[in-house]
């Protein structure tokens, strides 16, 4: 599993955000391996299009995790056989971990563990009926006082998981507070197969510290990639070059821009692209001196011009 990602990062997954056309956008930045949003296995076993639609990759997407959810054997196991049929991808990776309300009291997400006996049975099923390596995202538990991440991760283990990701939260505080990194080393300490960091990384700098007080295998970034994939070029540059991270110019930024606007075009069509674009503007602005006078604008953009223009007066700023 870790030859598929030698620099050491990995992309989470985010609704509505690590969509077909962002995931292109940081392969040109060099990610080597990339998590879909999380499908729903009951959405594809009902062959809801608009669930199925998660599962697309483009050419250069690759390696590729499919993540699926759900707590029902049977809906899984058809689920991936499904995909394995249909798509193309590397690993299959199992949602434990989503702490959305709506997710765990379905019994889905990070409600499964609670449940250890199910959630062997679900990695066991997947890995028993399908020929891609199964994953696993958790939590470190459910609250602070129901930390059992260790030994459901030994579990996920024993029942045939490649590899097992770590979001160092509880189900409780869901993304709040900071990221347990000591819970996230007693995992890797407990296993055998790789095991994966993730969690309030935001630079380089933080994920090779990471690395080397917790010795995990990688690690794993989201958030922190919104507005700024430059974040992948530092790994790439470092693990392969040696470099230091660099400060991506103004028009780096407004590049990046424009060719993430142009890969949600390519995905969905002009007009759809403009509002799916809006929330990735503002990330990408937030840092920018005088952005409070971008921002309004990039939250009503209605077409490709309406950036174009707004591109083109960051631009005319003397930074």
């Amino acid at each position: 599993m870790l030859d598929l990602f030698p620099s050491k990062l990995l992309l989470g997954p985010m609704a509505g955000v690590t969509d077909y056309a962002f995931r292109r956008l940081l392969r040109e930045m060099g990610l080597e391996y990339s998590v879909s949003e999380m499908i729903s296995a009951k959405g594809i076993c009902y062959g809801n299009e608009r669930t199925i639609d998660y599962a697309k990759s483009h050419e250069s997407d690759h390696p590729l995790a499919l993540q699926i959810f759900g707590s029902d054997p049977d809906y899984m196991v058809r689920a991936a056989l499904y995909l394995e049929k249909n798509y193309q991808y590397e690993v299959l990776d199992i949602n434990m971990g989503c702490p959305v309300k709506k997710i765990f009291k379905n019994g889905e997400g990070s409600a499964l563990m609670k449940n250890e006996k199910l959630a062997m049975e679900i990695v066991a099923s997947l890995v028993e009926h399908t020929s891609k390596p199964v994953s696993v995202k958790i939590r470190t538990g459910i609250s602070e006082e129901n930390k059992n991440a260790v030994r459901f991760a030994r579990a996920m283990e024993r029942a045939g998981a490649s590899m097992v990701v770590v979001h160092g939260r509880t189900t409780q505080q869901m993304y709040s507070g900071r990221a347990n990194w000591e819970d996230i080393a007693r995992v890797k300490e407990a296993l055998q197969i790789p095991v994966i960091g993730n969690g309030d990384i935001s630079s380089l700098q933080e994920g090779l510290e990471k690395m080397r007080s917790y010795q995990v295998d990688a690690v794993m970034v989201a958030r922190a990639l919104r507005g700024n994939p430059f974040l992948v070029r530092d790994y790439k540059n470092y693990f392969e070059k040696g470099l230091e991270p660099l400060k991506p110019s103004m028009k780096e930024v407004v590049d990046a821009m424009r060719l993430h606007f142009s890969y949600l075009v390519e995905e969905m069509g002009e007009v759809y692209a403009a509002s799916a674009f809006r929330k990735h503007g503002l990330w990408y602005v937030r840092d920018f001196a005088g952005s409070a006078k971008f921002r309004d604008r990039l939250s009503n953009i209605k077409s490709g011009q309406d950036l174009d223009d707004i591109l083109s007066a960051i631009l005319d700023i003397d930074y």
